[in-house]
């Protein structure tokens, strides 16, 4: 075999080594969870664990599990602790929250996943 002739091989595998990883980047890119952000006020339970929120304040809106997720008040830090900022039984806190789908794994059912949330003024 020449010279030129392994180095065009050479080049032929590193040409594709290189598409190869960034079809992998790109896939894994786009399979990753998407944040919706959602806002409204906040109707929230006896323990402050969950929410309804309503889009406009008046209509239902949906259902919410809070526990466990990131959240600050206002522009302030971003606290991992329980509890929230969220005030139990409140019907009219305004709230901010990122939220990702999550498909069935393993024979259990998705839903919807409250990733942070914000309480605002």
């Amino acid at each position: 075999m020449k010279v030129g002739s392994i180095a065009i091989l050479i080049v032929a595998f590193l040409a594709g080594l290189a598409l190869g990883v960034l079809v992998t980047g790109t896939v894994a890119w786009a399979a990753r969870p998407q944040v919706e952000i959602v806002e409204g006020q906040a109707w929230v339970n006896q323990e402050g664990t969950a929410v309804g929120l309503s889009p406009d304040g008046e209509t239902p809106g949906s259902s919410y599990v809070v526990a466990g997720a990131m959240w600050r008040e206002g522009a302030g830090s971003w606290q991992d602790t329980f509890p929230t900022c969220l005030e139990p039984l409140a019907d009219d806190q305004s709230l901010r929250m990122g939220v990702i789908d999550v498909g069935p794994q393993g024979g259990g059912p998705g839903r919807q996943v409250v990733v942070w949330l914000e309480c605002l003024p």
